[in-house]
């Protein structure tokens, strides 16, 4: 029969046993996720820009395969400005497209030229490409233009454009004071008045 002092003992060596065990962390839950803190995600760097949409064609469509007349973003007088033009393939056919043209109702207002931008390759049905119209501004005002462009299947699309050409603000620049200086007074100074001889007393000769 265990006496007193060795159960004692014993209990001592468990509560000993104990706290080591939850010292070195075994048999412990891993520590809690704080909801607070911040997460991280991969972010897509962003596509460069091509230009502005200016329409869409649908090719295959039939009447043209137009939506509406493209309206080009306004631009600066000598600098480039371009647009995309969408064209969706909407026969039951593949087709590809022939270098679009464009023509210009002023030449002297500008040039426009077009290429064929992602629509280089075979466009399956209901799949959709870009081509890229650029316009260069001579002078300020509006401009008109028409761009063509032909399918392998025999289809001609022509669309009307137009677009807005501004001037460049000029810089604004400080130019010289040409205004002259009025003269200035001469400050007068005090000058000191002229002091009177003084009277010296002379010793009055007396007779003898």
């Amino acid at each position: 029969m265990m006496t007193r002092i060795a159960r004692g003992l014993a209990g001592a060596a468990l509560a000993m046993a104990l706290a080591a065990t939850t010292a070195c962390g075994g048999g412990g839950d891993p520590d809690p996720i704080d909801p607070t803190a911040p997460t991280t995600e991969p972010t897509a760097s962003p596509e460069p820009d091509s230009g502005d949409s200016i329409g869409t064609l649908y090719p295959g469509k039939g009447g043209g395969g137009q939506a509406a007349p493209a309206r080009m973003p306004t631009a600066k007088v000598g600098e480039p400005r371009s647009g995309r033009m969408k064209v969706k393939n909407s026969s039951r056919e593949p087709m590809n497209f022939a270098p679009p043209q464009t023509s210009d109702d002023d030449p002297e207002a500008g040039e426009t030229t077009a290429d064929l931008g992602t629509c280089t390759g075979t466009l399956a049905p209901d799949e959709s490409c870009e081509m890229t119209v650029q316009h260069t501004a001579y002078q300020p005002g509006s401009y008109t233009g028409t761009l063509t462009v032909q399918t392998s299947q025999g289809e001609t699309l022509t669309v009307p454009f137009s677009g807005e050409a501004v001037e460049d603000s000029p810089t604004e620049t400080v130019s010289p004071s040409t205004e002259t200086p009025l003269p200035t007074e001469p400050t007068p100074t005090d000058t000191p008045l002229p002091t009177e001889p003084t009277e010296t007393e002379t010793d009055i000769k007396t007779e003898p």
